[in-house]
């Protein structure tokens, strides 16, 4: 039962850790750029430290049970034989060699019950988790079939209307992680704004289980073909009310009725790693001309013109080689290309993109292409397009504060009036500005979005063939990189690295493995072979003054406790050894990764692929190896003990284990090629099944309004079946060894039997004796020393897999580069670009070509371009995110991320400043009263709270790429007041 809690605790550890983990891949730009790998390092490494403790306690647990059960032979011919003697008085050679021959015949099983003690407490753990999971609630009620969409309502609604009656809607209950606090500020001293933050956390989380985000008294009527439009505050819940027609919200009092095939648009917007042509079209069938169509209205024609390879171009893992405002059309294209629809739902995506890319997408999308569809819009700005609505819903608080036409909520709420706040047409500004001719940026700007027609006629002349996609990978469209794979058996130097990492000399390690399990071997030999002597100088008549019964019996149970010690003593050291290396190799790869440049390695590497070498593959060395390297040197060394006893009897038996040793050798080689390359297929095809559980989680509710589910049940079964075959494959190569080295055991008693009955009377009884009974142990020692040698070579490959990551690119500062003092630099903040080109690898072409610039401190300068101009790409040189091609260098990120854990961390994760001077910096970005009723808005004000990182680290120079986007109005103008 230890053993079962223990590794229950483990496992919720080692899921801590790869949450974590691959929340720092995934958002490792945003740490770069405010250069934390030292604290994202520093925070694995501690929950790494709360691992490794407990698989030491698992281990030793293991060690204690492989001992002792080791050892069960000895203790049961100790007890059987001093119970013999006592009651008889003697014992015979004959008698002394049956028991021991009878106890060693249990010693394999006896050695394979802590292993199946273990995996037994592994299988029961694994059924309750996946039992707990198959027993949580499906997803939502049915309410998305494929025509009709009523499975609470009363009324019949025809196609395309949506009825929605007093409804209450409610998130599913989600217990938060004991980690995150929450900042609850005290009415008088600043000192106890923070007080008891752990305290503070658990009571907000209890209060968070036990109330979530609701919908409340919801009554909608959109009727087939119009266009409703949602709008309200941060944190009122406009994309709650998306998510409730969606049927992702729980409905828990009313009736809701939708009928229609439904397509959608996220504002987290979900890009799947593929060219761009698949992403649009998201299972449908190619159709020239409305694809043509769909190009054109999404304003994406030029943008792909521009692409290498224009929609046969690899986006790669959420969308790296796309903007933001690229992406957004590339979604919008894909909700538009469904093939039947009636209900179009599209969460803000016009945030995402420029003001007049806004309205040609609103009047060629939601007022041309999806017209005569029924339209849901949400909007957090553009609030001058609420005019064409036929419905206007006014959100508040997890309600429908009002509702109606634009003139009716205009009446209601006056403060939705267009305001200087708000984005507007380039004919609305120029209104505004009382003159239609002045010249305006938009103006100044090349408009890329006005796409001539011969743009979408060249794309998609590009598109028609459908070339597959080997063809485009081989035309050069490919970004992601193949997973490497070494082929062969396991480099001896692999080995020698993985015991270097010990913290002594790999060579060390290995000699005194070797001497502890020699040593212990022969003295364990000394213990079988004792009663054998102790029966031989029994006296068998009368009494022998010399002998003494006492004298053997504590000599017998002092081999027994010497040989218990070593045997501990060993095993230990090699399980710590074990431990150590592993502790020391995650540390050290995971800060390479960390250090490995974004562009020339995560651009090209799918976060899955890192995932499943730091959870699967750092599980064998962690949980695999300790305890297949015990079993090798211990199945080698009472192997070794077998062979060298036998021998004993003759030199014609150690002559005839030549061949025969000979023949395991070249039968286990056979074997061992063969699975160590199917194991690196096992873990090479381990990587898909990662990546596409990675993706299909982050785009659920896409792929459920899309009635995608089959699809990606389908594909999911592929790549977990081709998993599984070479997972099967591996195992049964085991089998096919155990079978051949049964046979070859079978004959090793065979030759040393035949010897021993062709040469009765030439030979010593206790030595034929002895030799005979480690024959028989042999049978089964043999073949587990092979197959244990073959499981280790297989589970090494694990740690090939793992120290590839030495060979990945690193950044390295220039040699001649000086250190500086980070509290005083920089000192001004000014800039100064001197001709300055970069591109993002090698093969690829400028991206910034030759850009001069000159900034002064304290200025504040606004960068603007049309997409895919460059100005990213100077975010990206001005923090040598990428080394720069030519000329030299004299933030706030686009994409907020905020890491799971305290707030605190996020703002200051290295501990460098004061409850006050955090707080003083949440009330100058406004976030104050928000963290005061923690939550109401947060996860859309992350941009605030990115902005208070660099707030309260007093930076001299801040970079904000694109911060205002996918914000409201209000949100907007606190950006703009902290600015």
């Amino acid at each position: 039962m230890a053993v079962l809690h223990i590794k229950h605790d483990l496992l919720t550890v080692i899921d801590e850790r790869v949450k974590v983990t691959s929340e720092a891949l995934q958002g490792i730009r945003v740490m770069k750029f405010y250069a934390w790998e030292e604290s994202l390092a520093h925070r694995v490494e501690k929950i790494r430290a709360k691992e490794i403790a407990l698989l030491r306690k698992f281990h030793l647990c293991q060690v204690a049970n492989n001992v002792m059960l080791f050892l069960t032979p000895a203790f049961l011919s100790g007890v059987t034989l001093g119970i013999y003697v006592a009651i008889n008085g003697t014992i015979s050679v004959i008698d002394a060699f049956t028991l021991i021959a009878m106890v060693n015949i249990c010693r394999t099983a006896l050695i394979q019950l802590p292993v199946t003690i273990a995996a037994c407490s592994h299988a029961r753990i694994a059924f309750a988790r996946i039992g707990s999971y198959l027993s949580s609630d499906e997803y939502g009620p049915a309410l998305l079939e494929d025509d009709s969409n009523h499975g609470h309502g009363t009324a019949v609604v025809p196609v395309g209307g949506i009825s929605v009656r007093e409804a209450n809607f409610e998130w599913p209950v989600l217990r938060n992680t004991p980690d995150v606090v929450v900042v609850t500020p005290a009415p008088d001293e600043v000192s106890e704004i923070m007080f008891d933050l752990d305290r503070s956390a658990r009571d907000s989380d209890h209060e968070r289980e036990q109330k979530s985000f609701r919908l409340e008294g919801v009554n909608l009527e959109i009727d087939p073909g119009s266009l409703g439009m949602v709008i309200g505050t941060v944190g009122a819940g406009k994309s709650s009310m998306i998510n409730a027609l969606l049927g992702e919200m729980t409905l828990k009092r009313g009736s809701f009725d939708i009928r229609g095939g439904i397509s959608y648009v996220s504002q987290d917007t979900w890009i799947r790693n593929l060219n761009v042509r698949d992403n649009i079209l998201f299972g449908e069938p190619f159709d020239t001309e409305r694809y043509d169509t769909v190009l054109r209205v999404s304003q994406l024609a030029m943008d792909l013109h521009a692409l290498p390879h224009g929609d046969q171009t690899e986006i790669g893992e959420r969308g790296i080689n796309l903007s933001g405002r690229q992406k957004a059309r590339v979604a919008i294209a894909r909700a538009l290309y469904r093939s039947h629809y009636e209900i179009l739902l599209l969460d803000d995506p016009l945030s995402a993109v420029d003001p007049h890319v806004a309205h040609g997408i609103f009047d060629e999308c939601v007022m041309g292409l999806a017209r005569s569809r029924t339209r849901i819009l949400v909007l957090n700005s553009h609030y001058d397009l609420l005019s064409q609505a036929d419905k206007v819903l006014v959100v508040r608080d997890g309600a429908i504060a009002g509702e109606g036409t634009y003139e009716e909520v205009l009446a209601m709420f006056p403060d939705l009036g267009i305001s200087p706040g708000t984005a507007a047409t380039p004919n609305a500004a120029a209104a505004r500005t009382g003159d239609g001719d002045d010249l305006t940026l938009e103006d100044a700007l090349p408009d890329i979005e006005k796409i001539p027609a011969e743009a979408v006629a060249a794309v998609v002349e590009k598109s028609t063939d459908e070339p597959k996609a080997e063809d485009a990978r081989e035309t050069g469209g490919q970004l992601i990189q193949a997973e490497d794979r070494v082929k062969g058996t396991v480099n001896m130097g692999v080995y020698k690295t993985y015991f270097d990492e010990s913290g002594l000399n790999g060579f060390v390690v290995i000699f005194l493995i070797v001497v502890f399990y020699t040593v212990s071997q022969a003295v364990r030999v000394v213990v079988d072979w004792w009663p054998s002597h102790w029966a031989k100088n029994m006296p068998r008549r009368g009494v022998d003054p010399t002998y003494s019964g006492e004298t053997y019996a504590w000599w017998y149970v002092g081999l027994i406790i010497l040989a218990t010690l070593m045997t501990l003593g060993r095993a230990l050291f090699l399980t710590e050894s074990c431990v150590r290396t592993s502790k020391n190799l995650h540390n050290d790869l995971f800060r390479r990764v960390l250090a490995a440049p974004v562009n020339r390695y995560f651009d090209v590497t799918p976060v899955g692929r890192v995932l499943n070498r730091f959870s699967n593959d750092l599980d064998q060395l962690d949980s695999s190896l300790p305890k297949d390297y015990q079993l090798v040197v211990q199945h080698s060394s009472m192997a070794l003990g077998s062979l060298v006893v036998s021998a004993f009897a003759s030199y014609w038996i150690a002559v005839a284990y030549i061949p025969i040793i000979a023949i395991f050798f070249v039968t286990g080689q056979f074997v061992k090629k063969t699975s160590c390359e199917v194991k690196r297929l096992e873990g090479v095809t381990r990587t898909p099944a990662y990546n596409l559980f990675s993706e299909t989680l982050s785009g659920l509710q896409t792929i459920r309004a899309f009635k995608m589910q089959a699809t990606f049940e389908r594909m999911n079964k592929k790549v977990v079946d081709e998993n599984a075959n070479m997972y099967i494959t591996f195992w049964a190569a085991g089998r096919w060894l155990a079978a051949r080295l049964d046979m070859l055991s079978v004959v090793i008693i065979v030759v040393v039997t035949a010897y021993l009955v062709s040469t009765k009377g030439q030979l010593n009884p206790m030595t034929a004796g002895i030799s005979l009974t480690y024959s028989l142990m042999l049978t089964s020692v043999i073949q587990w020393v092979l197959r244990s040698f073959d499981r280790v070579d297989s589970a090494m490959t694990s740690v090939e897999r793992l120290l590839y990551f030495r060979q990945i690119p690193q950044e390295v500062d220039a040699p001649d580069c000086t250190p500086i003092n980070s509290s005083v630099w920089p000192s001004q903040g000014a800039i100064k670009f001197d001709n300055l080109c970069l591109k993002y690898r090698p093969e690829l072409p400028l991206v910034l070509r030759g850009v001069s610039m000159d900034i002064r401190g304290g200025e504040k300068v606004g960068i603007c371009g049309r997409t895919g101009a460059g100005q990213s790409s100077l975010m990206i040189a001005l923090f040598r995110i990428c080394e720069f091609e030519s000329g030299r260098p004299g933030h706030h990120p686009a994409g907020p991320v905020l890491f799971s854990g305290p707030l605190r961390e996020n703002l200051d994760p290295f501990g460098e400043y004061s409850d006050a001077e955090i707080w003083t910096v949440m009330k100058q970005v406004h976030m104050a009263a928000t963290l005061e009723k923690w939550g109401a808005g947060l996860d859309v004000r992350r941009q605030l709270l990115c902005i208070g990182c660099a707030l309260l680290k007093n930076s001299k120079i801040v970079v904000l790429d694109e911060a205002t986007a996918n914000v409201d109005t209000t949100t907007d103008s606190l950006i703009q007041a902290t600015i």
